[in-house]
């Protein structure tokens, strides 16, 4: 979970028992919310994921062609006070991102392409996991801007839409989007990557060197969208398998509660 007091920008995550969260997540204000977002609760319950059902829109996914050990988790709960929000980001590898309220209301503002002088990028910044591709987040909290730290943001131009239960949101690539919570709110968000966006999602697992140019083989622009996909995934380093399933066995222990309480996660 996510608690601010104060500032977006002094966040802090932290794991705890999920009856302590539950004990406050009616008491969310301006300055002082927290924010469960985990992407294992569903993932570690089959029933609960079978509640899901089935999606038309993200039933061709590539991401289940990714190595289990750095494939992205496909159902991570959103579980919110009033007040609580996201940072203003484009989704890791440029993803199309997906969102469906169950309960609540978001508000949510996106910004089309072509912003980011305005935005204030951070540069340089890495995600870590499961690819170590390249993170695209701004510093603004578009709900509390500061104007004489950030005057550009003054131009940006957003859409801004609530979004109510029953309701699916498609996040379309290269879009900077951030989700505030008018009230309690419980989601369920996931990814996609499909014919429309896998060359952008494969571009950038390329250019955060997690494989080599000169590794693909002759003729991979004229393969089909699903052999491209199969043919990054087959060159992964064993160093980066390696990785990814130690962390993802850490995250397990602790969502087991082995030294659960007040532990950052990574």
């Amino acid at each position: 979970m996510k608690a601010v007091d104060g500032k977006l920008e002094k966040a802090e995550s932290l794991a705890l028992p999920l009856h302590l969260f539950v004990d406050h997540v009616h008491e969310g204000r301006p300055n002082v919310w927290t924010y469960l977002e985990d992407e294992l609760f569903i993932k570690q319950r089959p029933e609960l994921m079978a509640d899901i059902g089935e999606v038309i829109y993200l039933q061709e996914d590539f991401f289940k062609l990714f190595p289990e050990e750095v494939r992205p988790w496909d159902a991570m709960l959103l579980w919110g006070t009033a007040h609580s929000r996201s940072s203003l980001h484009i989704d890791p590898y440029n993803w199309t991102g997906t969102n469906a309220v169950l309960k609540g209301i978001k508000r949510w503002k996106l910004y089309p392409p072509g912003q980011d002088h305005y935005l204030y990028v951070m540069e340089d910044q890495r995600s870590g996991f499961p690819l170590d591709c390249y993170k695209y987040n701004s510093p603004v909290d578009t709900q509390d801007v500061d104007v004489k730290k950030y005057p550009k943001f003054k131009h940006a131009k957003a859409i801004e839409f609530d979004q109510y239960p029953g309701e699916l949101l498609l996040i379309p690539t290269g879009w900077f989007h951030q989700a505030y919570n008018l009230e309690e709110t419980m989601a369920i968000s996931s990814q996609v990557m499909n014919t429309n966006n896998y060359e952008i999602v494969l571009h950038e697992i390329l250019i955060a060197d997690n494989i080599e140019d000169q590794d693909l083989p002759f003729g991979f622009e004229s393969m089909s969208p699903r052999q491209q996909v199969e043919t990054v995934m087959s060159l992964l380093p064993k160093e980066i398998l390696r990785k990814g399933k130690e962390v993802t066995e850490k995250i397990m222990k602790q969502v087991a509660g082995e030294d659960l309480y007040k532990q950052r996660l990574p």
